[in-house]
């Protein structure tokens, strides 16, 4: 399976040159920061960039600012069942035999954190996807032998192993300047189960 990986693009003036632009994918793989508080937009951008083929996304710190967090998960859940989204937040989805857990999981220090990092424990997960980095004391417990992370926020690309497990990090937009590998607008990693 060909996963099209990206995060953090900021899109609020549009995704037309990244859909124009596609490599050849199976899945698209968001790891959210598509806009600043607007989760329907940033679902509907996603559904955009995909094109009709599957798609998972998880929301950025941005998608979650500017209202509660209840308001931002119901408009999330309604934006995702209309524009044929994975939205994934303390959730799983299988396609095409592949299990893919997704949640913000925020940082150690954030009450949040405890409740994602559990979701994400007990998914089963062949691909694990978060907008924030996962801590190194959750990978080994929580993804599969063999399985890929694949994170955002700190926007650069990044892409390594720890053991059998491949972290992936693909955050950013096209000509910005980054300490280290700016993002790959068309980066695609191939998952075999």
């Amino acid at each position: 399976m060909k996963l099209w990986v990206l995060s953090d693009m900021h899109a609020e003036r549009g995704v037309e040159d990244i859909a124009v632009n596609a490599p050849q994918f199976d899945v698209f793989v968001c790891a959210g920061d598509v806009t600043t508080s607007d989760i329907d937009m940033s679902i509907e951008m996603v559904a955009a960039i995909a094109r009709g083929k599957p798609s998972v996304f998880v929301a950025g710190n941005h998608e979650w600012a500017g209202a509660p967090l209840e308001v931002v998960a119901y408009k999330g859940q309604v934006a995702a069942e209309k524009h044929g989204v994975n939205w994934l937040e303390l959730d799983a989805v299988e396609i095409g035999g592949v299990r893919f857990a997704g949640a913000t999981l925020w940082t150690p220090e954030d009450a949040r954190y405890t409740s994602s990092a559990a979701a994400l424990a007990v998914a089963g997960a062949d691909v694990i996807v978060t907008h924030f980095p996962p801590s190194p004391g959750i990978i080994l417990p929580t993804l599969r032998e063999g399985g890929i992370w694949i994170y955002g926020h700190h926007h650069g690309f990044s892409d390594r192993m720890i053991g059998s497990r491949r972290l992936i990090r693909n955050a950013g937009f096209e000509g910005e300047q980054v300490d280290g590998e700016p993002v790959r607008m068309n980066f695609v990693v191939e998952f075999e189960k």
